[in-house]
């Protein structure tokens, strides 16, 4: 792969985060980490750690009809579940059909394009502008909307993303997941956190905010774990359950530094180098090495963010033979430099306390 560097036996072992992230020695698979080291990867968790997810608002809403509640565009990840009554979701990128929303039931919208919800009567005008708090804290700012004795109540929470590069795993999900009370896919554990929300938003105790937000978190990857089962054949998460394919991803994470090749890769799932790439390219909508080179710069922007590693040592960690090479993927991949990326992370984390 162009820019990926020669295999070198001594190369550096970085530790970020408090985990080893990168491994000193390996057999095997031409040159992959050890085998157990990538049966321990977890795929999923090295994702929402990479993309840095912080709770922006977190609270209750609660209605009495004739409502309207619109909100601009703001590319949050939302988390809504409704308590009591119905609502009606009409997403700006949902085609106009909206969703309907009973108790019990939950929406994740990954990457909020604007839209609103309404009590059914869908009124011309909204009667509430929903608006984000005017700068972001290190705690989530409380929600709390009422409006005479409550008919709709739900629970919502607003997420940002971190400006990692693109995963294909998470951005080939569906822009919108509805989860009904009723359907089969409600596990017993969503539904156990769900009512923990509710119950929390309801009468909030101490740090009330904070447990909504880490209650939500616990939904999120709940959600996500049903949609690495999913039978649609929409590639993404899937991948992580298909046992030709998940194999190469794990190693792929557990060291993405290491000279891999699509024969090595295959290696590890017992493919032929054909039938492994083309596999690959179906369950998870991109070919092993493009998924690679973005693994790299994801495990790149972590290190950058994280540590005080040198820009060289960066490079050679994830995999490039030169700073140079490095330099001009991550250009491509961030628009800016590693130093310029470095920067704006450690002033984006200096966020006020909240």
């Amino acid at each position: 792969m162009t820019g990926c560097r020669c295999n070198r036996p001594n190369r550096p072992t970085i530790s970020g985060g408090g985990s080893r992230l990168l491994m000193a020695t390996r057999r095997t698979y031409g040159g992959a980490a050890p085998v157990s080291a990538i049966d321990n990867v977890d795929v999923l968790a090295s994702l929402l750690d990479i993309h840095r997810l912080r709770t922006v608002v977190a609270g209750r809403v609660d209605l009495t009809p004739p409502w309207r509640v619109d909100a601009k565009p703001t590319g949050l990840l939302a988390i809504l579940v409704q308590s009591a009554g119905h609502s009606h979701l009409v997403p700006r990128d949902h085609g106009g059909e909206p969703v309907v929303l009973g108790p019990g039931d939950l929406v994740v919208y990954l990457r909020d394009a604007g839209g609103y919800l309404h009590d059914g009567s869908n009124p011309a005008t909204p009667t509430w502008q929903f608006k984000l708090p005017p700068e972001v804290t290190a705690a989530p700012a409380p929600l709390r909307l009422a409006q005479g004795e409550p008919v709709t109540s739900f629970v919502c929470c607003m997420m940002q993303w971190g400006d990692a590069p693109r995963a294909p795993l998470l951005d080939s999900l569906p822009p919108l997941i509805h989860i009904s009370a009723q359907e089969a896919a409600m596990s017993s554990q969503i539904g156990r956190v769900a009512d923990m929300m509710v119950a929390e938003s309801a009468t909030p105790g101490p740090a009330g905010t904070r447990l909504i937000s880490r209650l939500a978190e616990a939904l999120l990857i709940l959600v996500l774990r049903e949609q690495a089962h999913d039978l649609s054949g929409r590639p993404g998460l899937r991948a992580l359950s298909d046992p030709l394919v998940a194999p190469a991803i794990k190693a792929m994470h557990a060291d993405p530094g290491s000279p891999w090749s699509v024969a090595s890769l295959a290696a590890t799932c017992g493919l032929s180098r054909s039938a492994f790439a083309a596999r690959f390219t179906d369950v998870v909508g991109q070919t092993p090495l493009s998924y690679l080179s973005d693994w790299r710069m994801a495990t790149a922007t972590k290190l950058l963010g994280t540590t005080d590693t040198t820009v060289d040592l960066i490079a050679e960690a994830v995999g490039y033979r030169s700073e140079a090479a490095f330099r001009r993927a991550f250009g491509a991949a961030l628009n800016c430099t590693p130093r310029e990326y470095r920067s704006r992370r450690r002033q984006e984390d200096r966020v006020p306390p909240g």
